[in-house]
């Protein structure tokens, strides 16, 4: 497939103590995804090992995010991209654990191109799950949330994965505010609010690289993940889309 040129994808890349894999996940991203090393945005999200320092090592841009939260790092990403004009045409978000297929990337591109829709989202539960890369909390939490977007808007998803490409027009308008695991639930909450064009396709998932789940790792952050989805949900489905 062609690459894009730069200014058309940016992929925000949050990463907090990688260090173990994320040489390897983004190896994997720059040879196999059609993007340019330009293209990646990978922002430090705190981390308490050596992940900025491979990262620049490998020449990657690294911004640094010092509040921990995966919404935080995205923020720091998207202001910095408001602050130096680039105005990409689209925003895509990764993962910096190499769970995410990079052979997956130019199909969720082109499919974005191809419907022109506001927002595409990768689901693993349509695509290849390698055994033992999604724990049976995870799954259990994403059917939840599933189910509650079909009975609140009469809408089928299979998946809140975090492989999701947006224009960034349709992203600004969204105005993001969700500093931590709230935020791809946010992002499709508002999308349907606002009565965007969503779609999914299906895409591989794989065990992460080496590492814990900041999210998974433990039932007790399992359990707060959890609960933040579920406030997230129902405060934006009860006081709109843009009120805290």
């Amino acid at each position: 497939m062609q690459k894009e040129r730069v200014s058309n994808v940016l992929c925000i890349i949050p990463a907090r103590d990688e260090e173990s894999g994320i040489e390897r996940a983004l190896n994997g991203l720059i040879a196999n995804s059609g993007l340019p090393k330009s293209s990646f945005i990978v922002v430090n999200n705190a981390s308490r090992d050596q992940t900025p320092t491979i990262v620049r090592k490998m020449g990657l841009l690294t911004l640094d995010c010092p509040e921990i939260g995966y919404g935080n790092a995205c923020l720091v990403a998207l202001n910095w991209i408001k602050n130096t004009k680039l105005e990409p045409d689209y925003i895509l978000f990764c993962d910096a654990d190499g769970s995410d297929d990079p052979m997956d990337i130019q199909k969720i591109i082109q499919v974005i191109k191809e419907t022109q829709a506001d927002l595409v989202i990768g689901s693993r539960t349509i695509g290849i799950v390698e055994k033992g890369s999604l724990s049976p909390i995870q799954i259990f939490g994403n059917a939840l949330t599933c189910f509650l977007i079909l009975i609140f808007f009469w809408r089928k998803f299979t998946d809140m994965g975090p492989l999701r490409i947006l224009k960034y027009s349709s992203l600004v308008r969204l105005e993001m505010e969700d500093p931590t695991w709230g935020w791809n639930i946010e992002m499709h909450v508002k999308a349907l609010l606002q009565k965007m064009d969503i779609r999914e396709i299906p895409v591989n998932y794989r065990k992460r690289f080496a590492g814990v789940s900041k999210i998974s790792g433990t039932i007790s952050m399992s359990i707060r993940v959890g609960i933040k989805i579920l406030y997230t949900f129902f405060r934006l489905l009860l006081f709109g889309a843009h009120k805290k």
